[in-house]
């Protein structure tokens, strides 16, 4: 064979196996598993997209909430009031600040901070100092203390509160990668639930267009149907394969270390013991008369879930459920949940938007739940509108027997969202006080909290003396706060 034949052979097979290789992709790709999988993975990644959703998680791992209130009416002086929360869960710590001035001049001014090591708090107006308390050393300085239940003081903790306080630095630790290692672990055993139900189910498939919000949508239609015996066993496949997870184990242990009320031991223990029952009922389940259908919607463009529905039917007892998300949850004009029974029992929550755009946002969100036998429907109706240019905010709520206005100024600047509520209605009263409370909100998504002070005084190592006086230091400071700013 000649050069050129080979080269020519040797081109065509290539190209075939990369042709064999595309196409084998593709069918993997749109196997059943495969598209539920990624189509339910591209939903969740919108969801965590959305403005509230993503504002929530920055604020819990490195932002703030402050309130602050003019006590006016409430205090003898011109009094204004401040308490702000740090939270960061990813790297156990928090902060807590409480402030009191009147005028210029600082009444209050007191912070607690916590990490996964020890925590401290100060307070100036009320006693010297800084005072904490290292959990590394609990172990070492409550046995002996004025905490210590055999010393019998006026401090001693009962049995119980002593032995966990002991046991503190065990299930306080710093565990940086906990909250990404969960949601890995969930996404996991998802991948497992959808792959373990389409190995049993009766598997389906066809096409068909939706309406969502106005806007219709091209959909692929996989359908699973499975029977009692068919649930049973992919029940207990996913069990089997979770009593063998040691990550999960780990994880679950990892978990439990980072509560403070938990023994991490008998928490991973309750829990496959859990999963050992929950196999023991499988037999009951086997004796019952069930059908369960479920219709997933998957977008043909952008492999989303726009729509599920499921059907329930045991021992001729039916319950339908209908999941309305749209193309792309995080622009999605309606949002919905629907549920009912054979009963006639019958549930449902709507959300649509109006507008959400740079100048304003209007939405309402719809409750409602009834009996269709009886003709009985009870409905809470709330809408929203907000023109984010001047800040106009208006919160309507609206039930069959109650109703609440709250109006207000939202506004955005950088990281921040700042609310001053101006107005609330209820019925028709409004209630009193309210401007001149001039109640702010500020939420702020990224805010370094104060750190732990390197130096402070031990609690656990104070003696009954110092630790009455502290005490006293405190109870008499707030007293006279009280005293002098808030009694009439």
């Amino acid at each position: 064979m000649d050069k050129k034949k080979g080269l020519i052979i040797g081109g065509s097979a290539a190209g075939a196996a990369l042709i064999a290789l595309v196409v084998s992709s593709l069918v993997l790709a749109n196997r059943p598993n495969a598209l539920i999988i990624r189509a339910a993975a591209n939903t969740i990644s919108d969801a965590k997209r959305i403005e509230i959703i993503d504002l929530a998680d920055d604020v819990a791992n490195g932002g703030s909430i402050a309130v602050s209130a003019n006590l006016d009416k409430l205090a003898n002086d011109d009094v204004y009031a401040e308490a702000k929360i740090y939270t960061n869960a990813a790297n156990l710590k928090s902060a807590y600040e409480l402030t009191l001035t009147e005028d210029d001049d600082v009444i209050l001014n007191s912070k607690a901070m916590f990490n996964e090591g020890k925590f401290a708090f100060s307070c100036p107006e009320l006693f010297d100092g800084t005072y904490g308390v290292n959990y590394r050393n609990l172990a070492k300085n409550l046995p002996g203390s004025i905490f210590d239940p055999d010393e019998e003081t006026d401090y001693s903790l009962d049995d119980e509160q002593f032995e966990r306080y002991l046991n503190l630095n065990d299930t306080v630790k710093n565990d940086k990668n906990l909250q990404r290692d969960v949601t890995n672990m969930t996404a996991k055993y998802r991948q497992v639930a959808i792959k373990t139900f389409v190995k049993y189910a009766e598997v389906g498939r066809g096409s068909k267009t939706i309406t969502v919000g106005g806007e219709k949508i091209n959909c692929t239609v996989i359908t699973l149907t499975l029977d009692e015996e068919a649930l049973a066993a992919a029940t207990r496949d996913i069990i089997e394969y979770a009593n063998n997870d040691k990550d999960l184990e780990k994880l679950l242990y990892r978990v439990a270390s980072n509560s403070m009320y938990t023994d991490p031991d008998e928490y991973v223990d309750n829990f496959f013991d859990s999963l050992d029952e929950m196999d023991d009922a499988l037999d009951n389940l086997e004796d019952e008369d069930i059908e369960l259908s479920m219709d997933f919607y998957i977008t043909k463009s952008g492999r989303r879930l726009a729509r599920l529905d499921a059907e329930v039917e045991v021992d001729r007892e039916r319950t339908e459920l209908s999941i309305l998300l749209g193309k792309n949850v995080k622009t999605s004009k309606e949002i919905s949940l629907t549920a009912s029974n054979s009963d006639g029992d019958t549930f449902s929550i709507t959300y649509t938007v109006k507008e959400n755009s740079a100048k304003a946002y209007e939405a309402e969100l719809e409750f409602s739940e009834g009996d269709s036998r009886y003709g009985y429907e009870d409905k809470v109706v709330v809408k929203v509108e907000w023109d984010k240019k001047s800040g106009d905010f208006e919160f309507k709520y609206k039930g069959d027997y109650d109703n609440l206005v709250i109006k207000g100024n939202l506004l955005q600047k950088g990281d921040k969202y700042i609310f001053e509520l101006t107005n609330i209605r209820t019925g028709n009263s409004p209630v009193p006080y309210v401007k001149t409370l001039e109640l702010t909100i500020t939420i702020d998504r990224n805010d370094p909290m104060p750190n732990v002070p390197a130096r402070y005084t031990e609690i656990t190592t104070m003696n009954e003396r110092d630790f009455k006086h502290l005490k006293e230091d405190i109870e008499d400071g707030i007293n006279k706060i009280e005293e002098e700013y808030f009694e009439h």
